[in-house]
């Protein structure tokens, strides 16, 4: 049985003090930069809304993995995000979709999250050679700093360590600066030498095996709606109260003041209707006492421009813990699960695998799609108070996926959790 008391237990480590600023593990979004004809993004860039890149223009995914599972008509992109892996060599992008349908709104496969890889074996190869020139490099500085340090400890020594064990003699009656048998000069150049030789072999183990590839689609199937376009600008998570624009929902907020407050156009509160029932009133009550609420506007009050959190491996900022969504965090007490023991469904195409948090998208995303005028957030199904995303632990997509570009697509798991639902 859930507990306000449990939730908070669940939040505690999250507790600060008034003026305590706190850097987290998480990356943040911004939209920074309007795509246009003028500024349009490249495959290394994170962006929302406007056209989808993919890791080789002639290996686009399969339609069916972008079309609605409910109306089967094409979904347009909410998010792309290139976010490769630390000390990976291949090509990786997580991708959002999602349908806009009023018919479809709330319903499973409205919104899908896809993982694509590109394992080009001449790139990574050469990635390796970089990397292991480049830690060549590094160790060759340090050790030609270590041989100078003892060059210096050496010098020292003949120029003080004789007087100590024979006070008669002269100190200066050798030449210490004398040229030796250059020591301290042959090492390097056989490290040199290896730097030469160099040769990449650990990325082979990556590639897909060229008997499984299978033909490239070469051209998209489908054509793709779209929203207004914004390249992100990422940065560290701070949380600074002097710089905290909205102050966190207090305990005792009334709904009216809740519809009020400035949350509503920072993408703390998506848009809600001038006039409400005694009924939808408290079904909204309801969700401004959940704790996990309170915590997601408290979160985003220090950062609210944000439209997407990034933390590979992390715990994600709920939007409620009275969904379905929810329960793949916390157990049945009410209390969050450690990340590896999330609930998370099974990759269907690693049965033996699992899944961890990646990304979730903000609703600040949905102020910004609706910029030009042309989606009514509530009429279009759109909602939702965050997307979840979780992708396979070991990254793994079977060799099968992969095309002759060396490009492969994976569904992965994504999670919507919706704004409490007012009827008109």
């Amino acid at each position: 049985m859930e507990t306000e008391d449990n939730i908070e237990d669940a939040f505690s480590e999250d507790e600060y003090q008034a003026d305590e600023v706190r850097h987290s593990n998480v990356l943040l979004g911004f939209a920074e930069v309007l795509i246009s004809e003028e500024e349009t993004p490249v495959i290394e860039d994170t962006f929302i809304g406007g056209k989808p890149l993919w890791l080789h223009p002639e290996s686009p995914p399969s339609p069916d993995l972008l079309v609605c599972k409910n109306c089967n008509s094409p979904l347009r992109l909410f998010l792309q995000t290139n976010s490769p892996l630390a000390h990976t060599l291949y090509d990786r992008i997580i991708y959002i979709f999602g349908c806009n349908k009023p018919q479809c709104r709330r319903k499973k496969g409205s919104v899908r999250a896809i993982r694509s890889l590109r394992k080009d074996p001449e790139t990574m190869k050469r990635r390796e050679i970089e990397d292991k020139k480049a830690a060549n490099k590094l160790k060759l500085e340090q050790e030609k700093l270590e041989a100078k340090r003892e060059k210096n400890r050496k010098l020292t020594q003949d120029l003080f360590g004789a007087s100590s064990k024979d006070s008669g003699s002269n100190p200066f009656g050798s030449n210490p600066f004398a040229s030796s048998d250059n020591s301290f000069t042959e090492p390097e150049k056989e490290k040199t030498n290896e730097e030469a030789e160099i040769i990449a072999s650990e990325y082979l183990s990556e590639v897909p095996s060229a008997s499984h590839l299978r033909a490239a689609l070469k051209k998209l199937e489908v054509k793709l709606p779209s929203f207004p376009g914004y390249i992100l600008d990422i940065d560290d998570e701070f949380l600074n109260p002097g710089q905290q624009v909205l102050e966190p929902l207090p305990n005792d907020i009334t709904l009216k003041e809740a519809l009020d407050s400035e949350g509503r156009e920072t993408g703390i509160l998506t848009k809600m209707p001038e006039k409400i029932n005694n009924a939808d009133a408290e079904e909204m009550m309801k969700s401004l006492d959940d704790v996990a609420f309170r915590h997601f506007t408290e979160i985003i009050s220090f950062n609210t421009k944000q439209v997407l959190r990034y933390d590979i491996g992390g715990v994600p900022l709920l939007y409620s813990t009275k969904d379905d969504v929810s329960k793949a965090f916390y157990d049945e007490r009410g209390k969050l699960r450690k990340p590896e023991l999330f609930n998370i469904p099974t990759p269907g195409y690693h049965p033996n695998g699992s899944r961890r948090f990646e990304l979730q998208l903000m609703p600040q995303a949905i102020i910004d799609f609706e910029s030009d005028g042309s989606i009514d957030i509530l009429k279009d199904g759109m909602e939702w108070g965050t997307i979840l995303v979780a992708t396979d632990s070991d990254d793994f997509i079977p060799d099968a996926y992969f095309d002759e570009n060396y490009v492969a697509y994976v569904e992965e798991w994504c999670g919507v959790q919706w704004e409490e639902e007012v009827k008109f």
